[in-house]
């Protein structure tokens, strides 16, 4: 798990290693959590995503305000715009739930590319201390393997819902390879309902269901697939999916990225 640290000069919490704080060590404060760093009033990095050492403990990690409300509009307005995507899904069809989505299609717009390959060398570290591989220290390393095995299709996608669409529980696979975590970026406000929900089945007992409170411009770093989790007798599986509640009233937008691509 990554170790953190507080500036008591900015008031910002890092991860250990962080290249954005150099401080004089009188002024470190060392913290065992991000919970802890918070509650001492310490404000998360926006650079090293300290918050993401919650996905161990918990399952999942918000990042709050990744995106501005000026970025988020971009990306919504982008939704028309049929030159950017590679195909369309109305979730009904397939009975997915109700709504629709469009995956982005190569090149991916310059914002979105950029988190994706600045989110997956975060990540990674934790996607190979979870699965015991040594996954690249790139994204482009990484992608490379997924189109030497003949998953080539983009798979980061957005997602829109009005009044009465919602998105049953899922994983998001694609093929033989998969990054074990993903990130969801809401990009609405002014709407009811909709929350973003997890679900956790844990061996012989039964499933825990999780709703994580976002704002327009917060990400979620959840699992795609399971999760390891320490136990008494050792580490294990749960199995997690993810899924979104009925929107109640107005409209809902979701950026989606995801690090492996997908099958032909």
């Amino acid at each position: 798990m990554d170790g953190l640290f507080g500036v008591r000069t900015t008031g910002i919490y890092c991860v250990t290693g962080c290249p954005s704080r150099a401080a004089r060590a009188e002024n470190i404060v060392p913290f065992s959590s991000a919970e802890e760093a918070e509650a001492a009033g310490f404000r998360a990095c926006k650079r090293c995503l300290p918050q993401t050492c919650c996905v161990d403990s918990q399952g999942f990690a918000v990042w709050p305000g990744v995106l501005s409300a000026a970025q988020c509009d971009g990306v919504v307005a982008s939704y028309g715009d049929s030159d950017l995507f590679r195909s369309r899904v109305v979730m009904s069809r397939y009975n997915f739930g109700r709504g629709e989505y469009q995956y982005f299609a190569y090149p991916l717009p310059k914002l979105v590319a950029g988190l994706r390959e600045r989110w997956y060398a975060r990540l990674a570290p934790i996607a190979s201390r979870w699965t015991g591989r040594a996954f690249p220290a790139s994204h482009a390393e990484y992608l490379a393997e997924c189109h030497a095995a003949g998953q080539t299709r983009p798979t980061p996608l957005l997602l829109q819902y009005g009044a009465g669409d919602y998105n049953c529980l899922h994983q998001d696979l694609y093929g033989p390879l998969v990054f074990p975590l993903q990130v969801a970026v809401l990009l609405s406000d002014g709407f009811t309902g909709g929350e973003f929900v997890l679900t956790e089945q844990r061996p012989r007992m039964q499933s825990r269901a999780i709703v994580v409170p976002l704002k327009k411009g917060d990400a979620v770093v959840f699992p795609v697939h399971t999760r390891p989790v320490a136990g008494t007798r050792g580490t294990y599986k749960v199995n997690m999916r993810h899924g979104v509640s009925q929107i109640r009233s107005g409209s809902r937008h979701t950026l989606g990225v995801i690090f492996h691509d997908a099958a032909v």
